[in-house]
């Protein structure tokens, strides 16, 4: 059956998020820093631009996220001398151009290095001073969905341990009461958009949204060989939008701080004649996951949209979506 591991993965997170919520590590390393930097290539790469968005918000430490690639050839434009926590991110630990980072932090950097992934016996775990492995995350399927979102939910939960500036139940109470909903409403939405023929679909967030975008746009992409694009919300207006036509589908991550904003932009789209879905939180239109989390905490329960919609795609073209065309599930150069 193709797709038989990415239909079960993405059905497994809200099991591994319970998991996390009832056993969270701790990130215990960020207390005496100055800075953070994540990094991460493809998919781990968007999960940093979100989990540097969520650590300054709960830290106001210095958070930034960089691809793998940049801090191998550019390392003078990133590594400083101050005490910093940087964070590898590789589900596979085995990624080139992130073990390739890993080492010349070690050689240039000053402070500690963490990194998160999947399996523990990787070149990144057993080279990492400390490694945060989430057995419970690992895939079959060349693309990243299960593991995207509980490493994701892992860190956000390490900081927030480490900091003691949140009380975990609520958020435990929160994301138990909405996540089984959020993946039925998601795949529901995407059996039925999958039916209709787009020819471009756009992801749209802003803040620590832009990279849940940025990470919906490839799912579907990686799945279903789509024509996908992602923007921070308010900068679609800028140029991006000449392409839309009535074939064009693009679906906004609602944030909570630029909401009445990104609402018009809604409007803006559907007036030029393209389908517009705006996917939020407490909203009386279109799709309201409900959840009652703030735009940081409720990160997660985005992604099964893109993750439904890119597997559903990916069937209705005759394609697997556990073995994309063109990928392998760990990249080596």
């Amino acid at each position: 059956m193709h797709g038989e591991y990415t239909l079960q993965e993405i059905e497994e997170q809200p099991k591994v998020w319970k998991e996390l919520l009832d056993s969270p590590p701790c990130v215990e390393e960020i207390k005496d820093k100055e800075e953070v930097i994540y990094f991460g290539s493809g998919t781990s790469y968007y999960l940093a631009l979100s989990l540097a968005c969520f650590t300054q918000r709960y830290t106001g430490i210095t958070s930034r996220a960089i691809p793998s690639q940049e801090l191998v050839f550019f390392p003078e434009t990133i590594i400083t001398e101050k005490p910093t926590l940087y964070l590898g991110i590789s589900r596979s630990g085995e990624t080139s151009e992130v073990i390739m980072a890993m080492e010349k932090i070690k050689n240039l950097g000053k402070g500690n290095f963490l990194s998160v992934t999947t399996e523990g016996k990787s070149k990144l775990a057993l080279n990492s001073e400390r490694t945060i492995v989430i057995t419970s995350a690992r895939e079959n399927s060349v693309v990243m969905t299960k593991s995207f979102t509980s490493m994701l939910l892992g860190i956000q939960l390490g900081i927030l341990g480490a900091i003691k500036s949140l009380d975990l139940e609520p958020l435990r109470e929160k994301l138990s009461n909405s996540s089984q909903r959020a993946l039925s409403i998601a795949k529901d939405w995407a059996e039925e958009t999958s039916r209709r023929e787009h020819k471009e679909i756009i992801f749209l967030g802003s803040g620590p949204i832009y990279g849940i975008a940025c990470e919906s746009a490839l799912k579907v992409r990686e799945m279903s060989s789509s024509l996908t694009s992602a923007y921070h919300t308010l900068e679609f207006r800028h140029g991006p939008k000449a392409s839309l036509t009535k074939d064009s589908l693009v679906v906004i991550l609602l944030s909570d701080s630029a909401m009445e904003e990104e609402l018009k932009v809604a409007e803006e789209i559907k007036n030029i004649g393209a389908q517009c879905v705006v996917i939020g939180d407490k909203i009386d239109s279109d799709i309201s996951i409900d959840s009652d989390l703030n735009e940081y905490l409720r990160l997660i329960l985005y992604m099964p949209f893109a993750q439904y919609l890119g597997y559903c795609k990916a069937i209705e073209k005759g394609l697997d979506p556990d073995m994309p065309l063109n990928l392998t599930q760990v990249v080596k150069i």
